[in-house]
């Protein structure tokens, strides 16, 4: 059994689309459909309920899936661990970073990077689910630099002096909804009503930004669905399953486009910087000093910060 079997069944369970998921695998919906299969097979019992959409795990997935994740991070750091040795040699980078920016922001940050100093690598790195681990496996040493969401209501746990950091751009975090049939939210925060909610529980970064806010301004909530990571819950929201704060810059197409609406007033956007972090007692490799200073010289001459690009009205 191959592990990139485990790592297709952990993502598909995090975003309950093939689409979706054969998307963020890299690889086209037939193949991980047929790889979903093999792991059934393998298993001995159907992991996934393909009749209900957005696809659901059967009992026997939801009793595999917290093995899988957890074979797939002891795995994954045992390669992390022995990798490490070669970094010198190999010259790449390793970049920490949440599943959001790992797909909205790493691809734009390299490729303005490389136009400074040519083409460089990184190291496949994967995201994890928890916030806490990848932190942890940034204070152990794991990566050059950890890319992330700032916000006051999520310590990392480092004291200032530890670290420094370079500000990329702001986030606007968006309560989002399908529209109905009059284009406006089929689920909306304006409501007296009970609002079915899609949740990020308590363990992830955004989870335990909403928090806060939530408590402060309640609303009667049913929590109809819990996924750590934005990629999953937008892809509930998009099929009409409840409302979801969602980063703009992973939903503004949907915005644009109309399959998504705001789903409440201005006074419920939350923002987030992104930054980019590296330790300051770490002895820097050439090609991460390299890559760093031209992290700064690029964040200080583009005039529309990423993703603030994106920041429009929805309305």
């Amino acid at each position: 059994m191959e592990l990139r079997l485990l790592e297709d069944f952990v993502c598909l369970s995090e975003v309950s689309n093939f689409s979706r998921a054969a998307e963020l695998r890299h690889v086209t919906q037939s193949t991980l459909s047929k790889r979903i299969r093999m792991l059934e097979h393998w298993v001995g019992a159907a992991l996934v309920d393909r009749s209900s959409y957005p696809v659901s795990l059967t009992a026997e997935g939801r009793i595999m899936l917290p093995q899988a994740r957890e074979l797939v991070r002891q795995i994954n750091g045992l390669r992390a661990g022995i990798r490490s040795s070669g970094l010198d040699r190999d010259e790449k980078i390793r970049v920490l970073a949440m599943h959001t920016l790992r797909v909205t922001c790493i691809p734009i940050w390299h490729k303005a990077v490389e136009t400074r100093i040519g083409s460089f690598e990184e190291y496949p790195c994967p995201a994890n689910t928890a916030y806490s681990e990848t932190v942890r496996q940034f204070r152990n040493d794991e990566s050059d630099f950890l890319l992330t969401y700032v916000h006051p209501s999520v310590s990392m746990g480092f004291e200032a002096s530890e670290l420094e950091s370079i500000t990329l751009g702001r986030e606007r975090i968006l309560p989002v909804s399908a529209p109905d049939s009059d284009g406006k939210p089929l689920h909306s925060l304006e409501t007296d009503g009970i609002i079915r909610y899609l949740s990020y529980g308590t363990q992830s970064f955004f989870g335990q930004v909403l928090a806060p806010v939530l408590r402060e301004h309640p609303l009667p909530l049913n929590v109809v669905a819990v996924n750590a990571m934005s990629v999953g819950l937008h892809s509930l929201a998009l099929v009409g399953t409840g409302v979801a704060w969602i980063p703009e810059s992973l939903a503004h197409r949907d915005l644009e486009e109309g399959r998504l609406v705001v789903a409440g007033k201005d006074n419920w956007t939350i923002f987030a910087d992104i930054s980019l972090y590296r330790k300051t007692s770490a002895k820097h490799r050439p090609l991460a000093e390299k890559v760093w200073q031209a992290t700064q010289e690029e964040a200080r001459s583009v005039v529309t910060p990423f993703p603030q690009r994106y920041a429009q009205s929805y309305a």
